[in-house]
């Protein structure tokens, strides 16, 4: 019995071999690729810079805190401290860490910074019913465990 091969069949045969050959190569190679691209983004290449952090009384309602020339307060006086991020800002969460002088924290705050081009504030407050003790306090800005900025402030008798 002679074999006959259908030349045109053999070359659809072939040419869908070497096409799904292509496909499979091509997938996993864009595969690997942004497997590395998504390992490299996961290191913290994009970093928090906190730019200026300033201290004040009050805060407006669009929550920008009224500034004031001292960082010197009263045992009353509730402490804003806006905390100014230079662009772009990452998605984090920055917690405001508020110490004494003797580092015995005083008062914690977690706020969501959401990503932005555009430069951002968060707000951080201190404040204490009965009073804060006169003394120097701190307030630490920490990104994943970093402190990332730190402002003082004193609080005085009246």
């Amino acid at each position: 019995m002679p074999s006959s091969i259908d030349p045109k069949r053999s070359f659809l045969t072939v040419s869908f071999l070497l096409l799904t050959a292509f496909v499979l190569l091509s997938c996993s190679r864009k595969q690997e690729s942004a497997s590395t691209t998504n390992e490299s983004g996961t290191t913290g290449a994009a970093k928090i810079h906190v730019d200026q952090i300033v201290l004040g009384r009050e805060m407006t309602a669009d929550r920008r805190v009224i500034t004031v020339d001292k960082a010197t307060f009263t045992p009353g006086d509730t402490v804003f401290a806006a905390v100014n991020l230079a662009a772009p800002t990452p998605a984090v969460q920055l917690v405001g860490r508020w110490k004494a002088s003797d580092g015995t924290v005083v008062d914690e705050t977690t706020e969501v910074v959401l990503p932005s081009d555009q430069p951002t504030a968060v707000t951080f407050h201190m404040v204490k019913p009965a009073g804060l003790p006169p003394g120097t306090y701190t307030l630490e800005v920490l990104d994943n465990g970093q402190v990332v900025g730190t402002k003082e402030v004193t609080i005085v008798a009246p």
